[in-house]
């Protein structure tokens, strides 16, 4: 250190926590974003879930189909705090419909609301 500055660079306590206050927020809403990216893909491997359940139809004992072919394509994904907002396009064969999905997790990343809207598109040529 320079003779003179006087100044010993030094992370304070409050900045200290307000850093791990920002950098916590952040991963958590990363990771809700990766849980919904994951719902996501479940989707377009054919198993329902509070993203599919428009499509979803009983199969079996307990059980939900969703149509064969059925695709979401992210568009968008945005998180603020415990919520992820989706929008997605869904195709199901010349079928296609837009999906935004407001998501809330709760502190250890298990769903606990999905709110949804569903717009039909018009259909599309193969």
């Amino acid at each position: 250190m320079r003779k003179g500055l006087g100044v010993t660079p030094t992370l304070t306590e409050p900045l200290s926590g307000a850093l791990h206050e920002l950098l916590t927020a952040r991963c958590l809403r990363e990771r809700n974003k990766e849980l919904v990216l994951a719902l996501v893909a479940a989707g377009n491997r054919g198993e329902a879930n509070p993203l599919t359940r428009h499509w979803a139809a009983p199969a079996g004992p307990g059980g939900r189909a969703l149509p064969d072919g059925l695709g979401l394509t992210v568009e968008s994904i945005l998180a603020e705090g415990d919520t992820v907002v989706l929008r997605a396009t869904a195709r199901a064969g010349r079928a296609a419909w837009s999906l935004v999905a407001e998501l809330r997790f709760d502190a250890a990343g298990r769903l606990t609301q999905c709110h949804d809207l569903l717009v039909p598109g018009t259909t599309t040529a193969n």
